[in-house]
């Protein structure tokens, strides 16, 4: 495994979040990363999968929040508890942004998949990040996972990385 340098500072960083309805033993997944992208690299830094009912998501994402405070964007998928976890948040913490994914999720996939094969990807060292094995392992293994929250979560984000500076842009509230 080659090991780079985590950059100082980062032109961008976000959170990415696909939430889920239940904590039960059959529920899908709440993934969420932390990711930093400078020019075309993007690291992930930080992840969460945990089976979460809305009380545990909030708080995960309450958590990643005061951890890694220039995450201005918090992207949630708008699906499942999305809507809710926005609705109650939203006077808390700032940047939340409802993303409503375009395609399927194997076209997102295939969508983010270029920047993966350029090499533009960062993972942590398997030895620092316990959580780096089962991510690439599901992420090879899709779309024959069971679960696949964790890459609904990395492609949300790779793609809004992926999109220029103009496209990123939002109306101003005046």
């Amino acid at each position: 495994i080659e090991a780079v340098d985590l950059p100082d500072k980062f032109d961008e960083m976000l959170q990415s979040w696909d939430l889920s309805f239940k904590d039960t033993k059959t529920s899908d997944f709440v993934a969420g990363g932390v990711f930093g992208r400078i020019g075309a690299r993007k690291f992930l830094m930080d992840y969460y999968k945990e089976r979460a009912d809305i009380n545990k998501t909030l708080r995960a994402i309450r958590d990643f929040s005061e951890k890694w405070p220039r995450t201005f964007a918090k992207l949630v998928e708008d699906k499942a508890n999305g809507p809710a976890v926005i609705a109650l948040l939203t006077g808390e913490i700032s940047g939340l942004i409802a993303v409503n994914p375009e395609g399927g999720k194997i076209s997102r996939a295939y969508a983010a998949s270029p920047t993966v094969e350029a090499h533009n990807v960062f993972l942590p060292h398997p030895l620092i990040a316990a959580w780096v094995e089962e991510f690439i392992k599901n992420c090879a293994a899709f779309p024959n996972v069971a679960f696949d929250d964790d890459v609904d979560m990395f492609t949300q984000a790779v793609i809004k990385m992926q999109q220029p500076p103009e496209e990123k842009k939002v109306a101003r509230v005046r």
